[in-house]
């Protein structure tokens, strides 16, 4: 079946739904063979569908050669390359459910995640070694024999990724016992409770938004699709199965590059993409041919007149979606709607979408008065796995809760306000505040932290914290390299505070159990001064 939705009504939808991603992968190997389905230009491998195809059932029958079996838990942890969606789409067709990591995860990261979430294999990069062997508190079911590496030479004591490839292909015909409320991967997501939490995400949920995401831009379907951002994220993932349905080719970098965006886009004559809002900064000084093969461009945490720049730049289009990996597409701004294209604007509920905002009484407000966005509908995530008060907190009835705030006006359009949740959101990377907190608390020395973001002309958000010292310490007897150091060796990169101050004693609310953060940065227009800036190595 061809893919022909022109508009984004749901039953046009709900028709092209198959399913399960085994099903979608055969049917568009049977739509084009030949046509090239991937290119990881800078590895220089390209594998067309029919390719793909034969490396996905190899694969697949590898992993099941070495008892991986519908719902088994298989940890994914690799950077952009061919092996990721090789291994994703083999994963999908066994049944198994892939844990997608972050590969900049430390040890202590992966002490946590591999265990909350019951991994029972994993695949994963040789340059994640260091950190899954050093590793404190690695399960015993996890063996030597059940961990596979993509190497470029010797796997050691672990099986070397390559010899999945080595097996037969499983038959064509797509298992008979897959269906859509399968769960096909577990993402994990910060929210404003501390740890990251997994998301249960079933086959219904990523063919959903994979076929919104296309339908929304209402008659244009994609050809060539370019994907820069991590992989393991889930937009890496979605636009993955969206090509699938447009049976267009799929260019992927081995890892974001601002400067070279521009330039990728006109050598693979990309038509569609996201593009990120710090790389409109300065648009003006690339040459207008650069994009001139766009057609839609998705334009996530935008500022000021930034949309209408690039559109005017590159003569495009250019929409705002509003989503999070618990309810994918829940928000979106219509293609001929350019007055909607606007700041914070988020346009209106997305296909097979219900949405509602309600006030901190649990009932709706009306227009133009500002509530919690509640969304409902298939292709939620199933729940978070083994956390039954963050499911009974997040869920009522029916309806999710986003703990986003907005605001509707009388036409029925949404506006985004502000967050609930207490999440630093960096270049797109949800930043638990309490995580941080608690990683500086565990230093000797530190009695208290709190984590706020601070606006960024390039990243959205940074992080700040703020810490507490034991009485008798300063900041020059536990300075600011020493905390941020100790948090260096214990969090990824982009959650490591990049501004450090100190109080003497932190605001408490009412109930003295917790940090009161409106007055700590009540009446501080820029709270980057007075504040140790680890960048620039200096204090503001």
């Amino acid at each position: 079946m061809a893919f022909d939705i022109i508009h984004p009504d749901a039953d046009a939808i709900e028709c092209q739904i198959v399913d399960n991603v085994a099903q979608l992968l055969a049917d568009s190997v049977a739509r084009t063979p030949e046509r090239v389905a991937l290119e990881f230009f800078d590895h220089d491998i390209t594998l067309t569908y029919t390719e793909l195809f034969d490396q996905v059932r190899r694969v697949a029958a590898g992993l099941t050669a070495r008892g991986v079996r519908k719902g088994t838990h298989v940890g994914m942890m690799l950077p952009n390359c061919v092996e990721f969606p090789v291994s994703w789409l083999a994963m999908a067709w066994v049944g198994a459910v892939c844990v997608q990591l972050n590969p900049r995860h430390t040890a202590a990261e992966l002490d946590y995640v591999i265990n909350d979430a019951d991994i029972d294999f994993l695949i994963l990069d040789e340059t994640c070694l260091p950190a899954f062997e050093t590793m404190t508190e690695r399960p015993s079911r996890l063996p030597d024999e059940q961990v596979l590496v993509r190497c470029s030479a010797d796997a050691g004591r672990h099986v070397d990724w390559r010899e999945l490839l080595q097996a037969d292909p499983l038959p064509a015909q797509v298992p008979p016992d897959l269906v859509q409320q399968d769960l096909l991967a577990m993402l994990y997501t910060s929210g404003s409770t501390g740890f990251p939490k997994g998301c249960l995400l079933d086959h219904r949920y990523w063919l959903q938004l994979a076929v919104s995401a296309i339908a929304v831009q209402c008659g244009h379907h994609p050809r060539h699709v370019l994907i820069y951002e991590p992989m393991f994220y889930m937009q890496g993932s979605f636009i993955l199965l969206a090509a699938l349905y447009a049976n267009a080719t799929i260019h992927c970098s081995a890892r974001p590059s601002i400067k070279k965006l521009p330039d990728w886009i006109e050598r693979f004559q990309i038509d569609y993409c996201a593009y990120p809002a710090p790389a409109v900064v300065g648009i003006e000084n690339i040459p207008k041919e650069k994009g001139r093969s766009l057609e839609w461009v998705h334009a996530w945490y935008y500022h000021g007149d930034d949309i209408e720049r690039l559109e005017r730049h590159f003569d495009v289009v250019a929409r705002d979606v509003f989503g999070m990996t618990e309810n994918g597409l829940a928000l979106y701004v219509p293609a001929d709607r350019d007055d909607l294209s606007t700041p914070g604007c988020m346009g209106i509920p997305g296909p097979l979408r219900e949405v509602r905002l309600v006030g901190d009484d649990g009932v709706d407000v009306g227009d133009g008065e500002v509530g919690e966005l509640w969304t409902a509908g298939p292709g939620h995530l199933r729940g978070y796995y083994r956390k039954p008060k963050a499911n009974a907190e997040t869920f009522v009835g029916k309806w999710f809760r986003t703990g986003d705030l907005m605001r509707r006006d009388a036409n029925g359009v949404y506006y985004l306000i502000g967050r609930i949740k207490d999440v630093v959101k960096r270049s797109g990377e949800n930043i638990a505040a309490a995580e941080v907190e608690d990683c500086l608390c565990k230093l000797s020395g530190v009695v208290l932290a709190a984590v706020v973001a601070v606006p960024d002309e390039h990243r959205g958000e940074e992080v700040k914290a703020y810490v507490q010292l034991e009485d008798g310490l300063t900041n020059e007897t536990l300075p600011p390299e020493q905390l941020l150091a100790h948090c260096v060796e214990r969090l990824a990169p982009f959650k490591v505070p990049r501004y450090l101050s100190y109080v003497d004693e932190f605001p408490m609310t009412a109930g003295n159990d917790k940090v009161a953060k409106p007055k700590l940065t009540k009446g501080i227009d820029d709270l980057r001064l007075g504040a140790y800036d680890r960048i620039d190595d200096c204090w503001r």
